[in-house]
């Protein structure tokens, strides 16, 4: 079956699903284009009564891309806008001849590398939890020497002791369709929120009490937005902060994404509905994306011959002989990675983990912003201290809802549940630990 774009989307600029805001004009001094537009203090506009995102008339949030979105995305933005606009007047107090574009330019920058490194050496580490993984995810970050060395001497040597310059390894850096296809993890989403109440007193391990359920349904798209304005980004964080999510297995997919409500480029809601998990089988099919078996295969991880390879549950062996009978190479590569046995302390499969370890390094170790330009003349001083002494989204956090912090996050990262207790000191150093 080939599919094809309508003629009138695809001869558009992708970048037309962006909407760029307008707020100050200024010459540009080059001769085709005479002026351009830049944000005041180089900041990006945001609600000051309570931190959530702009909407324009018809309720859509004014962002970037903003289409299929939910609640949780919205208030992830709105987040890290308060720290690009935090990063603002930083700079603009340390180096006030800064013009408006530069500041934003620098921080876009700082906030980008804030993000990455938050992904790298915080999320990835809650998401593979064991101590060979928190080195190796260090080591990804800061190099083999560690974080002193790198913060006082920057990049020294070559890309195991930190990188010196760009690799791209003979190849474009892109995100392959390798990448999406073991990125397909919405069975990560529960079907309801459970809403928190802020204003109590804190229950054990700092956990608030739970108001009510929202439906999932009634926190993506327009509603999403209308139901984010009224709880407010501080009890979205709390709320989602204070629920665990659910685990990357089979009949453990979102009952809400089964019957969604896709969304065109302004946001509007389309006509036809999407069953969201028929289709992620679809794309990998249809764009050729190999099968589990041929894709352990390519990655050199030894493939399964009987469905007890795979997986002990014999429900899940009954369903799959059902669906594919004896022929494990007809297996689907998401069911695969479902089905799989899980590494202790991984949340993912170890055909995941393998795409993960190399497209995680690749994007540090292509962008130069990570490492020939990490340095302070692309940063500034300012700038690269920000990102140096930011650690994880804990501290992004606490930066912009302090008294959240103290109230309401009792774990060591804000990626765990956030009750849970925090992580135990460990008097070995970390490269010494051994495995298990």
């Amino acid at each position: 079956i080939e599919l094809s774009a309508p003629r009138e989307v695809a001869r558009q600029c992708p970048l037309k699903s962006f909407k760029f805001y307008k707020t100050k004009e200024f010459p540009t001094g080059f001769y085709e284009i005479k002026t351009g537009s830049s944000n005041i203090h180089g900041k990006i506009k945001i609600s000051s009564k309570d931190g959530n995102l702009l909407h324009n008339e018809n309720g859509t949030a004014i962002s970037g891309d903003i289409r299929n979105s939910w609640a949780g995305v919205s208030t992830l933005q709105a987040l890290f806008v308060q720290e690009h606009n935090a990063i603002c007047d930083t700079l603009k107090s340390h180096y006030p001849e800064l013009e408006d574009e530069e500041l934003y330019r620098h921080a876009r920058l700082v906030t980008s590398a804030v993000i990455a490194k938050v992904h790298t050496i915080d999320w990835t580490v809650e998401l593979l939890k064991n101590d060979t993984l928190l080195a190796a995810m260090r080591t990804n970050w800061y190099g083999l020497l560690g974080k002193k060395f790198k913060d006082t001497f920057g990049h020294v040597g070559g890309g195991i002791l930190g990188g010196l310059r760009p690799e791209n390894h003979g190849v474009t850096y892109s995100l392959t369709e390798e990448f999406v296809s073991v990125y397909r993890m919405h069975s990560l989403l529960p079907d309801n929120l459970q809403l928190r109440d802020i204003s109590a007193t804190p229950g054990p391990n700092k956990s608030p009490p739970v108001v009510k359920e929202i439906p999932m349904k009634n926190l993506i798209g327009l509603q999403g937005e209308k139901t984010l304005t009224e709880i407010g980004v501080a009890r979205q964080l709390v709320s989602m902060g204070h629920q665990a999510c659910g685990a990357l297995e089979l009949w453990n997919y979102p009952v809400f994404l089964r019957d969604l409500v896709p969304q065109n480029l302004d946001g509007t809601e389309r006509p036809d509905h999407v069953d969201l998990a028929a289709l992620e089988i679809y794309r990998d099919r249809e764009r050729s994306v190999a099968r589990y078996n041929q894709f352990r295969r390519a990655l050199l991880l030894i493939p399964i011959s009987k469905w007890e390879d795979l997986t002990d549950d014999k429900e899940a062996i009954q369903v799959l002989e059902e669906v594919y009978g004896d022929d494990v190479e007809e297996l689907d590569l998401l069911v695969g990675l479902m089905a799989e046995k899980k590494i202790k302390g991984f949340a993912i499969s170890e055909t995941a983990f393998v795409i993960f370890l190399l497209m995680a390094s690749r994007r540090l170790e292509a962008d130069r912003f990570f490492t020939s330009n990490f340095n302070e003349e692309a940063y500034t001083k300012k700038g690269l201290e920000w990102v140096n002494t930011t650690e994880s989204l804990k501290d992004v956090i606490d930066r912009h809802y302090p008294e959240m912090i103290h109230k309401w996050l009792n774990s060591s990262s804000a990626f765990s549940v956030w009750d849970s207790p925090p992580n135990t000191h460990n008097p070995v150093p970390l490269y010494l630990r051994i495995p298990h």
